[in-house]
């Protein structure tokens, strides 16, 4: 397909239309479920045994910090953090539908070779979101040898207190739009180059309407108006050809009282 018919009216009404569209879908899915705040918070792992090489220290803090990287999402977990703080569960019930709940609120990045783990929380109401974080932190950092085993021989450390970030729902939802956009016009390419002779934006074509001939000349009190026949299309090729012939390849003009009619059968002889 050239670039001429590739970017012509049509198709690039198309593919604007197809981005807008998507990008409002997007834009009303991320209104929707994207929480309002996010509170953020980051551990730190030290393995403090003594007569161990620091690189083995290190290995260990990792792996202690994955441990507890999987651990926040267990029931066990869930229902110490909701019974030390006081907070209120509205997880609902099941096990599977509490843990469904938890991801949505909770997510944990545990950062590779650094011993180090960052929680975001989120929530629609800012002082529950900013607590519910800072119990998950507590637990962490007071409980995390009833799960790792390492008892006192690893300390895990708050080295960045909760924040709460107001403004992250307006950040997400302008980059989820954005995203939508982008999946658009990719979308929109992709329809015009398969389908290239679709028909969206493309006029109609206009109808043709014919008109009786006006008498131009001026008609005297009394006098009887003339029949004036139906206008008639022009004959086509095959038509012509059905006429009486005459000499010179020319088809002889029907009788007719019409002026007009025998002017133009007149001035349009093959």
């Amino acid at each position: 397909m050239s670039n001429y018919k590739l970017f012509q009216l049509k198709n690039i009404l198309t593919v604007g239309l197809l981005a807008i569209l998507a990008g409002l879908i997007a834009f009303s899915v991320s209104v929707w479920t994207t929480p309002r705040y996010k509170s953020t918070f980051k551990l730190l792992t030290v393995f403090n045994q003594a007569n161990i090489d620091t690189y083995t220290a290190s290995k260990t803090a990792n792996y202690i910090t994955g441990i507890m990287g999987e651990v926040v999402y267990s029931d066990s977990f869930i229902s110490t953090v909701y019974a030390s703080s006081g907070i209120k569960d509205d997880l609902g019930y099941g096990s599977e539908s509490r843990l469904r709940q938890w991801k949505k609120t909770v997510k944990t990045k545990v950062l590779d070779n650094k011993g180090m783990m960052v929680i975001d929380v989120y929530g629609n109401d800012k002082m529950k979101t900013n607590a519910l974080a800072n119990a998950i932190a507590m637990v962490i950092i007071n409980n995390h040898g009833n799960y790792d085993g390492s008892a006192d021989r690893a300390t895990i450390k708050m080295i960045d207190q909760p924040a709460i970030f107001e403004s992250w729902s307006l950040t997400k939802i302008i980059e989820d739009s954005a995203l939508g956009v982008i999946v658009g016009l990719l979308l929109g390419f992709t329809f015009i180059v398969i389908f290239p002779n679709h028909r969206l934006f493309e006029s109609a074509p206009k109808k043709k309407y014919l008109y009786p001939p006006v008498a131009t000349e001026p008609i005297n009190s009394g006098q009887s108006l003339p029949a004036i026949e139906p206008a008639r299309e022009e004959p086509t090729k095959e038509q012509k050809n059905d006429l009486p012939q005459r000499p010179g390849n020319s088809f002889t003009p029907p009788a007719t009282s019409n002026e007009w009619l025998k002017d133009y059968y007149n001035n349009n002889q093959l």
